[in-house]
């Protein structure tokens, strides 16, 4: 019997989860996003601009979707230099579209641009909030009790450690940013965060992964298609809407791309089977240092299904990186395994 890893139901859907616009320090109007992003063959798009939750259902249409959001960020402040500052940079869904009530909001972090008609914004409680870096689980249980859904962001540009990522309630977090295209192309850190993911998954978190642009347009940095569609995720769902994507995200029917795609996974007989877009190579990563890697059949030729074996390996998870010829990589979602390994 097969165990589809990504559902047979449903269709894929291309989306990007995480970008500003020009109500908080994007360059973009949210139309001029939906244009650029329903041109390039994206279905869904959520504007995260910082500390503000807007929705655009004006901008929806049958075939693509605007996810409500917005990226909520603390920072430890008792350090005096910016640069070298920690931060916890997390976005958060509402699983019912029509609550875009901010919990845990402050004003002045907001209408922080006096030539800006910004829309009002929703909130729950005081508008003074006081925001600091060890209140972040306050912050997130606050969220999740008011029915949204939290994804950590760019943890390689938020300069945190492990330290950092244990006084996390990590059990409140559906995901973490594997890649986020704007920290790795427009600013030059390494935001391919896999060993990160490995790290929290090895100490028993449970959390999926995440690829993003995080695109502000800063066309006086870099090129705008530097830092536009270049991180997305495929969710598999149902139906392009608010229920079908957010269940979809919640339980992990998606995987993390920054160009290959992921056609099909499934595990039968103790197998995982693999399909996707011609690669150079697809992994088998394991909580363990047990790793096995497909290759073409020539020096330059290309991959396109791979079958691992399972039985030899102990409960605990394992993921798939499949990566093309260009050095881009998709991450499939940890696939937790229970049953011991066979003794052969």
């Amino acid at each position: 019997m097969k165990e589809y890893l990504l559902p047979q139901a449903g269709r894929f859907y291309r989306a990007n989860l995480h970008t500003h616009s020009i109500f908080s320090d994007g360059r973009l109007t949210p139309q001029e996003l939906k244009t650029l992003y329903k041109t390039a063959g994206y279905s869904v798009l959520a504007i995260t601009d910082h500390n503000r939750l807007i929705g655009y259902p004006e901008l929806c249409d049958d075939d693509f979707f605007m996810l409500p959001g917005v990226e909520y960020d603390v920072g430890d402040y008792q350090c005096p230099k910016s640069f070298n500052r920690k931060y916890y940079h997390v976005n958060f869904y509402p699983e019912d579209p029509e609550n875009l009530a901010m919990p845990c909001y402050n004003q002045k972090y907001a209408d922080n641009h006096p030539n800006i008609d910004y829309p009002e914004q929703a909130y729950v409680g005081e508008p003074n909030y006081e925001r600091a870096y060890e209140r972040i689980n306050e912050v997130v249980s606050e969220y999740r009790k008011h029915g949204f859904i939290a994804m950590l962001n760019h943890p390689t540009w938020s300069l945190q450690n492990m330290e950092d990522y244990r006084k996390l309630d990590l059990s409140q977090f559906f995901a973490m940013e594997i890649y986020n295209n704007a920290s790795y192309q427009t600013e030059g850190h390494y935001e391919i965060n896999s060993h990160i993911l490995d790290k929290l998954l090895r100490e028993g978190n449970r959390l999926f992964c995440t690829a993003t642009d995080d695109a502000h347009n800063f066309d006086f940095v870099m090129p705008p298609n530097h830092c536009t569609c270049g991180g997305f995720v495929m969710i598999k769902a149902e139906a392009l809407d608010h229920r079908s994507i957010i269940n979809a995200l919640k339980n992990g029917s998606f995987y993390a791309s920054m160009g290959p795609l992921i056609e099909e996974m499934y595990v039968e007989d103790h197998t995982l089977h693999v399909k996707a877009s011609p690669a150079a190579r697809i992994v088998l990563s394991t909580g363990y240092r047990y790793v096995r890697v497909a290759y073409p059949a020539t020096p330059h030729g290309t991959v396109c299904e791979a079958s691992f074996d399972l039985s030899c390996i102990h409960p605990g998870y394992v993921r798939i990186t499949v990566t093309d010829g260009r050095g881009r990589m998709a991450w499939s979602q940890p696939y937790y395994k229970s049953e011991p390994a066979i003794v052969k």
